[in-house]
């Protein structure tokens, strides 16, 4: 598994979602406070990097199964460094939307590209496993994103943390340009020597008429949905009186940290038993766990307890705590379930291809959730927001299921379900 291309996308990744975890709860900040930016400008600030990678994920995909994904993947990390220093230089909230939206063009070249040469790595059987493995480098580097650039901004100001996002992209983009091999493949002789076959590159009509594409995208897209509208409120509903009225954004930060940080140690355990069981079952088991947890999420007990935490006064939700570790290990039993699917898919219809649109349903879900979670608090109250997501996310796994056993036949021939038997998936 740990051959050069793969080390090298792992630390890779974990910057990249380190540099998005850094600096996401910073701009609306940033934007409101320094530069005045109405709503609009706070609201663009978070989520035009979703907005780049929705209107381009798709083309680099279907481009990166013809060109290669490492030109696209290095590409990528410049122009996101220059979106990063951009928020250093500019002196109107318009510009910084600008850089934003510039690096979300970035990001969609690192996101699906690398996914898409993970995924031919992966040796047919074991898709979990390997992309259980990589997915650590997403959910740790996203984990202590806020946390780092929270402290950094604390200790030295908004553009000290800016400035250090761009050298660690660039330096990163550097990196992978000289050490990250060119094609997506093991290392010869390695334990999992296994050489991809060539991809089809099919249509956009003949790509999406697939129910195998269709369920992958479905299902990014509603989970999505309810993602967005949560992280778009989770902080207001922890230091709000209109939810739990800690005033502390440290609670926050410890919160987010515990479901990626748990997520990301879980997926040793959680890809390897992806290639053993029936994926589709472990993706619906985890999203219905998802589903209940954000459900009840404004539910539980409000108690506080106050203390130290790094030395800081803290206020900590010990019942909240638990709720978003619950959250946290359904994700580490969907995820790599998920990406083994659109791996087994992606053989089958272009690996960039299928990432591409798994990148960018998850842009559309994103911004959607986003600004129907602002509706939902607007008709009725902020928990509301928790029970929106959690019934998406049931829904999003009865749609899940149904697309996937309409293309049962397809998957069977693909791998898709993992080592189970050809009767046992066709039930």
């Amino acid at each position: 598994m740990f051959s050069r291309g793969f080390v090298v996308l792992w630390f890779a990744m974990l910057v990249a979602m380190l540099g998005i975890g850094m600096v996401s709860p910073l701009l609306p900040v940033y934007v409101r406070d320094t530069l005045h930016g109405p709503a609009v400008a706070v609201a663009l600030s978070f989520s035009g990097l979703a907005l780049a990678q929705l209107i381009a994920a798709p083309f680099i995909g279907r481009l990166g199964d013809r060109l290669g994904a490492k030109p696209f993947i290095v590409t990528g990390f410049f122009i996101y460094a220059i979106g990063a220093a951009g928020y250093i230089f500019a002196p109107t909230w318009e510009l910084v939307v600008f850089f934003r939206v510039l690096s979300g063009f970035g990001a969609a070249g690192i996101f699906p590209m690398s996914l898409a040469y993970i995924g031919r790595l992966a040796p047919p059987g074991r898709e979990g496993t390997f992309m259980g493995a990589f997915s650590i480098s997403q959910t740790i580097g996203f984990g202590l994103g806020p946390l780092l650039g929270g402290g950094v901004r604390d200790a030295v100001g908004a553009d000290a943390a800016f400035t250090l996002m761009a050298f660690l992209l660039a330096g990163t983009g550097l990196a992978t340009l000289l050490l990250l091999p060119a094609r997506g493949q093991p290392n010869r002789g390695s334990a999992s020597d296994y050489r991809a076959p060539e991809e089809p590159h099919l249509g956009w009509q003949e790509l999406i008429v697939r129910p195998a594409v269709q369920a992958a995208l479905a299902v990014q897209t509603v989970v999505a949905l309810g993602w967005g509208a949560t992280s778009s409120f989770v902080a207001v509903f922890i230091v709000s009186d209109e939810g739990l009225g800690t005033n502390s954004a440290l609670f926050v930060g410890v919160l987010l940290a515990t479901q990626s940080l748990l997520s990301g140690a879980l997926q040793p355990i959680f890809g390897p038993l992806a290639d053993r069981l029936d994926r589709l079952k472990l993706v619906v088991v985890g999203l219905c766990v998802s589903a209940v947890a954000q459900f009840v999420f404004p539910s539980v007990p409000r108690v506080l307890w106050h203390g130290e935490l790094f030395g800081e006064p803290a206020v900590i939700a010990p019942w909240l705590l638990g709720v978003i570790a619950v959250v946290g290990i359904a994700e580490a039993v969907t995820f790599p379930a998920q990406q083994a699917i659109f791996v087994s898919v992606g053989r089958a219809v272009g690996m960039g291809s299928i990432m591409g649109l798994n990148q960018t349903g998850s842009s559309i879900g994103f911004l959607t959730g986003s600004l129907l979670g602002a509706l939902v608090v607007e008709v009725w109250n902020l928990d509301a927001v928790f029970r929106y997501a959690g019934i998406l996310a049931l829904i999003g796994a009865v749609v899940f299921a149904v697309l996937m056993r309409r293309a049962r036949e397809e998957l069977r021939e693909t791998g898709a379900y993992g080592r189970v038997s050809a009767a046992e998936a066709a039930r």
